[in-house]
Order: structure tokens, then sequence, then C-alpha cells
């Protein structure tokens, strides 16, 4: 049995409830491929200062911070790809991109919950595999196809945490979870059906879905909503991730009426969702982060400055500012040295 064959198993405990209702609900919004090649920028590493007990050190912009304890990082993914459907014969680029990508990091000491969505067209290094699935270097593409390598789904889910950790200045990523494009509409429908104000005209794929009627999505509507791009609106991926936030927030609302009706609702959730989930999370560590996270504060989706351009291959590049990278980090993630 694979490895996450075997992790999946375990998730079906009722402590499941709020974390891994945030990271089904978030990990749905994605989807549309295309590859490129640009370059991403770093600053200053973070290092341990000397001495026991001395926390770890960044610096930015001439001052001086320091790592805040108490901090769980995951990483939600959406696929593009059946993750359930194995590729016919060996491939180690076949493992679908990763359209979707959000990084929660959990403050256990402020007991506050910061979500950075990443544009899956961020120009960023990315490990590659060759072909018969050696090691091929690194190189700068959106990092949404980071996913693509790997020999499974556990492979493909690691080598995107690689990348995204590498352009987060090397900030640790704790915990993964992915699900594949098949998920949306039977998500959408075990909540009862998610209600949206349409911003853009999608009666063409569905002539019910019509510029700004507000609706409760049904049937493959859900998936529609999310993914649809290139003949939506003004076809681009940042309109699409507003539509995929809408679709969020009103998920979570509707996941937080579910698990107050009944106790047991997300036990049922997770065992409906199945084979389409792949992550590395166990359950005494679930279990643990659970119920120490279950009433934070959340604070609304984020996402890092940047610029959109065209790359000399025809396709969508983001180009993030890397000092707003740092500050993001900084401000989620550190203190001053100062209020030690």
């Amino acid at each position: 049995m694979s490895r996450h064959g075997s992790s999946r198993r375990s998730m079906t405990l009722r402590a499941l409830a709020f974390l891994l209702a945030l990271a089904l609900i978030a990990g749905v919004g994605y989807f549309v491929g295309e590859r490129l090649e640009k370059e991403s920028v770093q600053e200053e590493r973070a290092v341990m200062s000397e001495g026991f007990g001395r926390y770890e050190e960044k610096i930015s912009a001439g001052k001086t911070y320091y790592k805040k304890t108490g901090l769980t990082t995951l990483l939600f993914m959406g696929v593009d790809r059946d993750i359930t459907k194995e590729s016919k014969g060996i491939s180690y680029r076949s493992g679908g991109q990763a359209d979707f990508l959000l990084l929660m990091v959990i403050d256990h000491d402020s007991k506050v919950i910061r979500q950075l969505q990443i544009e899956r067209d961020t120009m960023a290094r990315v490990d590659v595999l060759t072909i018969l699935g050696a090691y091929g270097g690194s190189k700068i593409m959106q990092i949404c196809l980071s996913h693509g390598f790997g020999k499974d789904q556990t492979a493909c889910c690691e080598n995107a945490v690689t990348a995204v950790s590498r352009y987060l200045d090397s900030t640790p990523i704790d915990l993964y979870m992915a699900v594949d494009y098949s998920a949306v509409d039977k998500i959408n429908e075990m909540l009862g059906g998610v209600t949206v104000t349409l911003q853009d005209d999608f009666s063409e794929l569905d002539p019910e879905m019509t510029l700004g009627k507000t609706m409760r999505l049904v049937g493959h509507q859900a998936e529609l909503f999310v993914r649809s791009r290139m003949t939506i609106g003004d076809g681009t991926n940042a309109s699409r991730q507003l539509r995929q936030r809408a679709w969020m927030n009103g998920a979570i609302d509707l996941m937080r009426q579910k698990v107050k009706n009944d106790p047991n609702y997300f036990e049922t959730f997770v065992e409906t969702l199945g084979d389409q989930m792949t992550t590395n999370i166990v359950e005494g560590r679930l279990i643990n982060e659970f119920n120490r996270a279950w009433q934070y504060q959340i604070v609304p989706v984020e996402q890092i400055p940047g610029e959109y351009t065209i790359g000399e291959d025809g396709f969508v590049e983001y180009h993030t500012d890397p000092e707003a990278v740092i500050a993001w980090i900084v401000d989620a993630m550190y203190r001053p040295a100062e209020e030690s």
C-alpha cells in the first residue's frame, strides 16, 4: 500500500473537525495549467542565535526579529488531475499541477490563524526530474508546476512543499494536504450547496449562472465557479482567486453549522472523500492541533503583492516583491527582538 494511502486511512476520527475542515475547504479552489520560466529573489536567511535557549533570528530592513514559538504551518493544495488514477506506465513528471496553494500559519500563543494564498503563476525555483526519475536540478518556473514532479502523489506533494518553503525564504512547512479537482462538487454537495453572488457571467457554461445572480451552487456548478477561468470575465487567475475565496468563506460557514448540529459530521465527511485526499498528517498530531486551535481567530486570506507579466513563451508570470515576501513572513511568524 502507498504511503499516502495509509496516511489517509488514519484520519477518520472526530477530532479532525476544525483543521481538517479548513484544509478540505481551502484545498478545492483551483485549476487550469500553463508552464513558464523566470526568476525569483530571496533575502536574508534565518539563523539560530548563539547560546542555549535563544530564538531563531531573522534580519529584515535592518531590524532583528525572533521566531515565535508555538507555530504550526500547513500547506493546502488543489491538484488539477484525478489523484485516484495512476498514469499508464512509469512517469515522474505527470503528478498534476497544484493550481491552488494556501499556507496556513497557526499561532498557538496569540490564538490567531493566518492564511496566505500563493498565486499559482508565481515564479519560483522548482526541483525537476527527468522522464526517468533522476534529479534534473532546479529551474525557475510557475510554482504550481512543482507538484508535477514525483514518482507518486506523496512525492509530488513533497516536491511542492519544498518549492513553497524555498520561495518563502526557507520557511519550514510542517504539514500538507492535497485534494484533486473531482472533490469540489462532492464537498459542495456534502455541505448542502454554497451560496454565492456571481460577479461574472457563467451562462455559456450553465444557463442558470448569470451575472449578478445570488444562488446556491448545486451539481457541477461549484467546480465551474472555482475552476473556470479562460472564458469567464477577464480570464485572469487573479479574478478566479477572488471567486475561490468567496466559495471558501461560504463553505466554512456551512461547515461550522454542520458540526454544531452533528458532532459526528466530520467522520462521514472525511470518509466520503476517501482516495481524493493525500496528506502527511497523522492522527495524534492532528488531534493535538485541533484541541488547541478550535476557537482561534481566523484572519482573512492574504496574498503577496506582485506584478503580472507575459513570459517569452507567451504564458502569464506573477513576480512578487521580495521585500513583501519577507515582510509577510516576519509579520506572521516573528516578533521584534526588543519585545523579548
